[in-house]
């Protein structure tokens, strides 16, 4: 009967165990959504078939993403846009409607949704977003992707 229950209570404690690991775990990681809904800034590119280099604060892009589904960019410290953001269906590819150009609306007579997902999301954490371009290059006749390299704006 000692032993029966002696290891009736080994059970116990490894599940408990085990229930708290997995619970721990999982309790602190973020949503995709959670993670990208900040502020970033640019820091650098690796042009489709170039090097990476480092981009000037002065001449970096800042996007800011909301959860209401909408963000705002600014590029070169003047140009102002505006639009909707949204997820491909299993959260790997990014798109971005433009609304508004420095305070003009611009009219788009497509509905927007995921199909205009061309963004693959490289990398996403608290601190580090790093965007996938997709382009098409003419002179080249091949499609490839500018990788755009972020880190979170506080």
């Amino acid at each position: 009967m000692s032993i029966l229950y002696l290891k009736s209570n080994q059970l116990r404690l490894a599940f408990i165990i085990l229930s708290s690991v997995f619970l721990f775990a999982f309790y602190g990681q973020k949503s995709k959504t959670d993670l990208l809904c900040q502020k970033w800034r640019q820091i650098g590119i690796k042009s489709f078939g170039k090097d990476y280099h480092e981009i000037d604060k002065s001449m970096s892009e800042v996007i800011w993403f909301k959860k209401d589904g909408t963000y705002e960019n600014e590029l070169y410290g003047n140009l102002k846009f505006k639009g909707e953001w949204l997820f491909s269906d299993d959260s790997s590819k990014l798109a971005l409607g433009i609304s508004e150009m420095n305070g003009t609306p611009i009219s788009e007579n497509q509905p927007f949704n995921y199909r205009y997902a061309n963004d693959s999301i490289l990398i996403l954490t608290n601190d580090t977003f790093i965007d996938a371009r997709l382009a098409y290059f003419g002179n080249q006749e091949i499609y490839g992707h500018d990788d755009v390299y972020y880190i979170r704006e506080n």
